[in-house]
């Protein structure tokens, strides 16, 4: 198998060919290996690799699983690895022992996923963009002057460029929708609470956190939910599988579907025409498929403010704090961001009932938005508010960071993600190519709880539709 050859598979048609004996999985690992050593240069997108462990588990398949054998890379927070150490790209964790498998790395090692090592992303996995100073920004292989959207800025870029057919990202805010809207690929949120993200966390960013995979196809994305979803052993909270297979789902019959349709923001704000243009031909695209479109609106008063920061930076203090204690002292200046530093002030300041009050908040905008949708079944809007913004447009690092500045921008940029983390509902990036070989616009569909199954069964209509796993950047393994 060559460079071309690889790069045209996704993970389950690579899975398949290795059970038919094609060809090998430690194969499909050298030429995945390849394919990062001749694309990472460009676009620094992986930062940890761990290729000799990579081949000795390709050569020790177990499992009989649809992905098996398939490269894969994690990202570089929440889920922690034996065999690399988890730094939060983070220079203050520059030096940070390795822990063992969380949980959901422990699923996907058991379903034969090959990891080959570490994406890039912005500190903590707390930005819109992936322009960390630890390691540096990747670049976005359909325009290198564009961001690959945050957090998971490193994993889009090493799905879309073909280094991958899937990877790991974290999406507390956005981090995997984004990254995939800006890198034209597929990106599932699931129901919050789903995948496990323990043992190490009893919850992240207050319930907010959902971690899976960004892909180029929507099967590779149920697949790999079938290795991971359903509850940890000894979890405080049980969030189980509402279908026997997501995967298996697919095959089945999409039920016509009443989806609500916006172009309007949370916040009652206007979006960018190829945002607007792209809602359409999808909204067109579900319509000549025999599914009923409405009007919508999201609802007002939603009660959206500076408490949603709250929760998420509580965890990189946390985390902050621990490695204090395990350094014997505390960060110097340049090994923090300036928003991490501003969330270590801010954190320090809150009290008890400030973080009781931001979690309340969090509830009542769930109940308020999710009766919104009691009549219809999913929402369709564009992922983002604009076309993918320049690099540099987002200051979180240097001494002119402002938060409110970099609050309103981010929001700006990236306003429809946010709210889904919110509420815990499943949602989706979808990209839509408005002319051929441009780089991509994106939509986003947003569902019920647990009904992840019925966002994917709608994605893969769509995907059919729209051909985007065949969207190919400039900067391609294939090529």
């Amino acid at each position: 198998m060559n460079l071309n050859e690889y790069a045209e598979f996704d993970a389950v048609g690579l899975a398949s060919a290795i059970k038919r004996k094609d060809i090998s999985a430690s194969e499909v690992t050298d030429v995945a290996i390849e394919a990062i050593k001749k694309l990472n240069p460009k676009l620094n997108a992986v930062v940890m690799t761990n290729f000799d462990n990579a081949r000795k588990y390709s050569k020790e398949l177990k499992s009989n699983s649809v992905l098996a054998g398939v490269p894969f890379l994690l990202k570089d927070v929440n889920q922690f690895s034996h065999d690399m150490p988890t730094t939060f790209s983070s220079k203050f964790f520059s030096n940070a022992s390795a822990r063992p498998d969380s949980e959901l790395v422990s699923r996907w090692r058991n379903g034969d996923l090959i990891i080959l090592g570490k994406t890039n992303m912005p500190e903590f996995a707390e930005n819109f963009v992936c322009e960390p100073t630890f390691r540096g920004t990747t670049l976005n292989p359909w325009n290198s002057k564009l961001t690959t959207g945050g957090s998971s800025g490193g994993a889009g870029a090493a799905v879309v460029s073909g280094m991958v057919p899937l990877a790991h990202g974290t999406d507390l805010g956005g981090s995997i929708r984004i990254p995939a809207a800006c890198c034209g690929v597929f990106g599932l949120k699931p129901t919050a609470g789903l995948n496990p993200v323990g043992p190490y966390y009893i919850e992240i960013s207050g319930g907010f956190n959902s971690d899976h995979v960004i892909s180029r196809t929507v099967r590779d994305s149920a697949a790999a939910l079938d290795l991971s979803a359903g509850p940890m052993c000894g979890a405080r909270y049980h969030v189980k599988s509402s279908v026997e297979s997501y995967l298996k789902t697919l095959d089945k019959s999409v039920p016509k579907l009443k989806i609500g349709v916006t172009t309007v923001t949370p916040n009652g704000n206007a979006v960018g025409s190829n945002q607007e243009k792209a809602v359409l031909e999808v909204h067109n695209a579900l319509k000549s498929m025999g599914h009923e479109t409405v009007e919508y609106d999201y609802p007002t008063e939603l009660g959206l403010g500076n408490w949603m920061e709250n929760l998420w930076m509580i965890d990189v203090v946390y985390e902050i704090e621990n490695h204090i204690k395990e350094l014997g002292r505390e960060p110097k200046r340049d090994e923090l961001d300036a928003l991490t530093r501003y969330s270590r002030q801010l954190v320090g300041s809150l009290s008890a009932m400030d973080l009781y009050q931001a979690r309340q908040s969090a509830h009542n905008a769930s109940v308020k938005l999710m009766q919104s949708m009691s009549n219809i079944d999913m929402v369709l809007s564009p992922a983002l508010a604009s076309d993918p913004i320049p690099l540099g447009t987002l200051d979180s690092y240097s001494d002119d960071f402002n938060m409110e500045m970099w609050c309103e921008e981010g929001h700006k940029f990236a306003p429809f993600s946010y709210i889904c983390n919110v509420t815990g509902q499943p949602s989706a990036s979808l990209p839509v190519q408005l002319s051929e070989g441009e780089h991509p616009c994106a939509v986003q569909l947003a569902g019920h709880h647990l009904q992840d199954h019925v966002i994917l069964q709608v994605a893969q209509e769509l995907e059919r539709y729209f051909q985007w796993s065949s969207y190919r950047p400039p900067v391609w393994a294939g090529t």
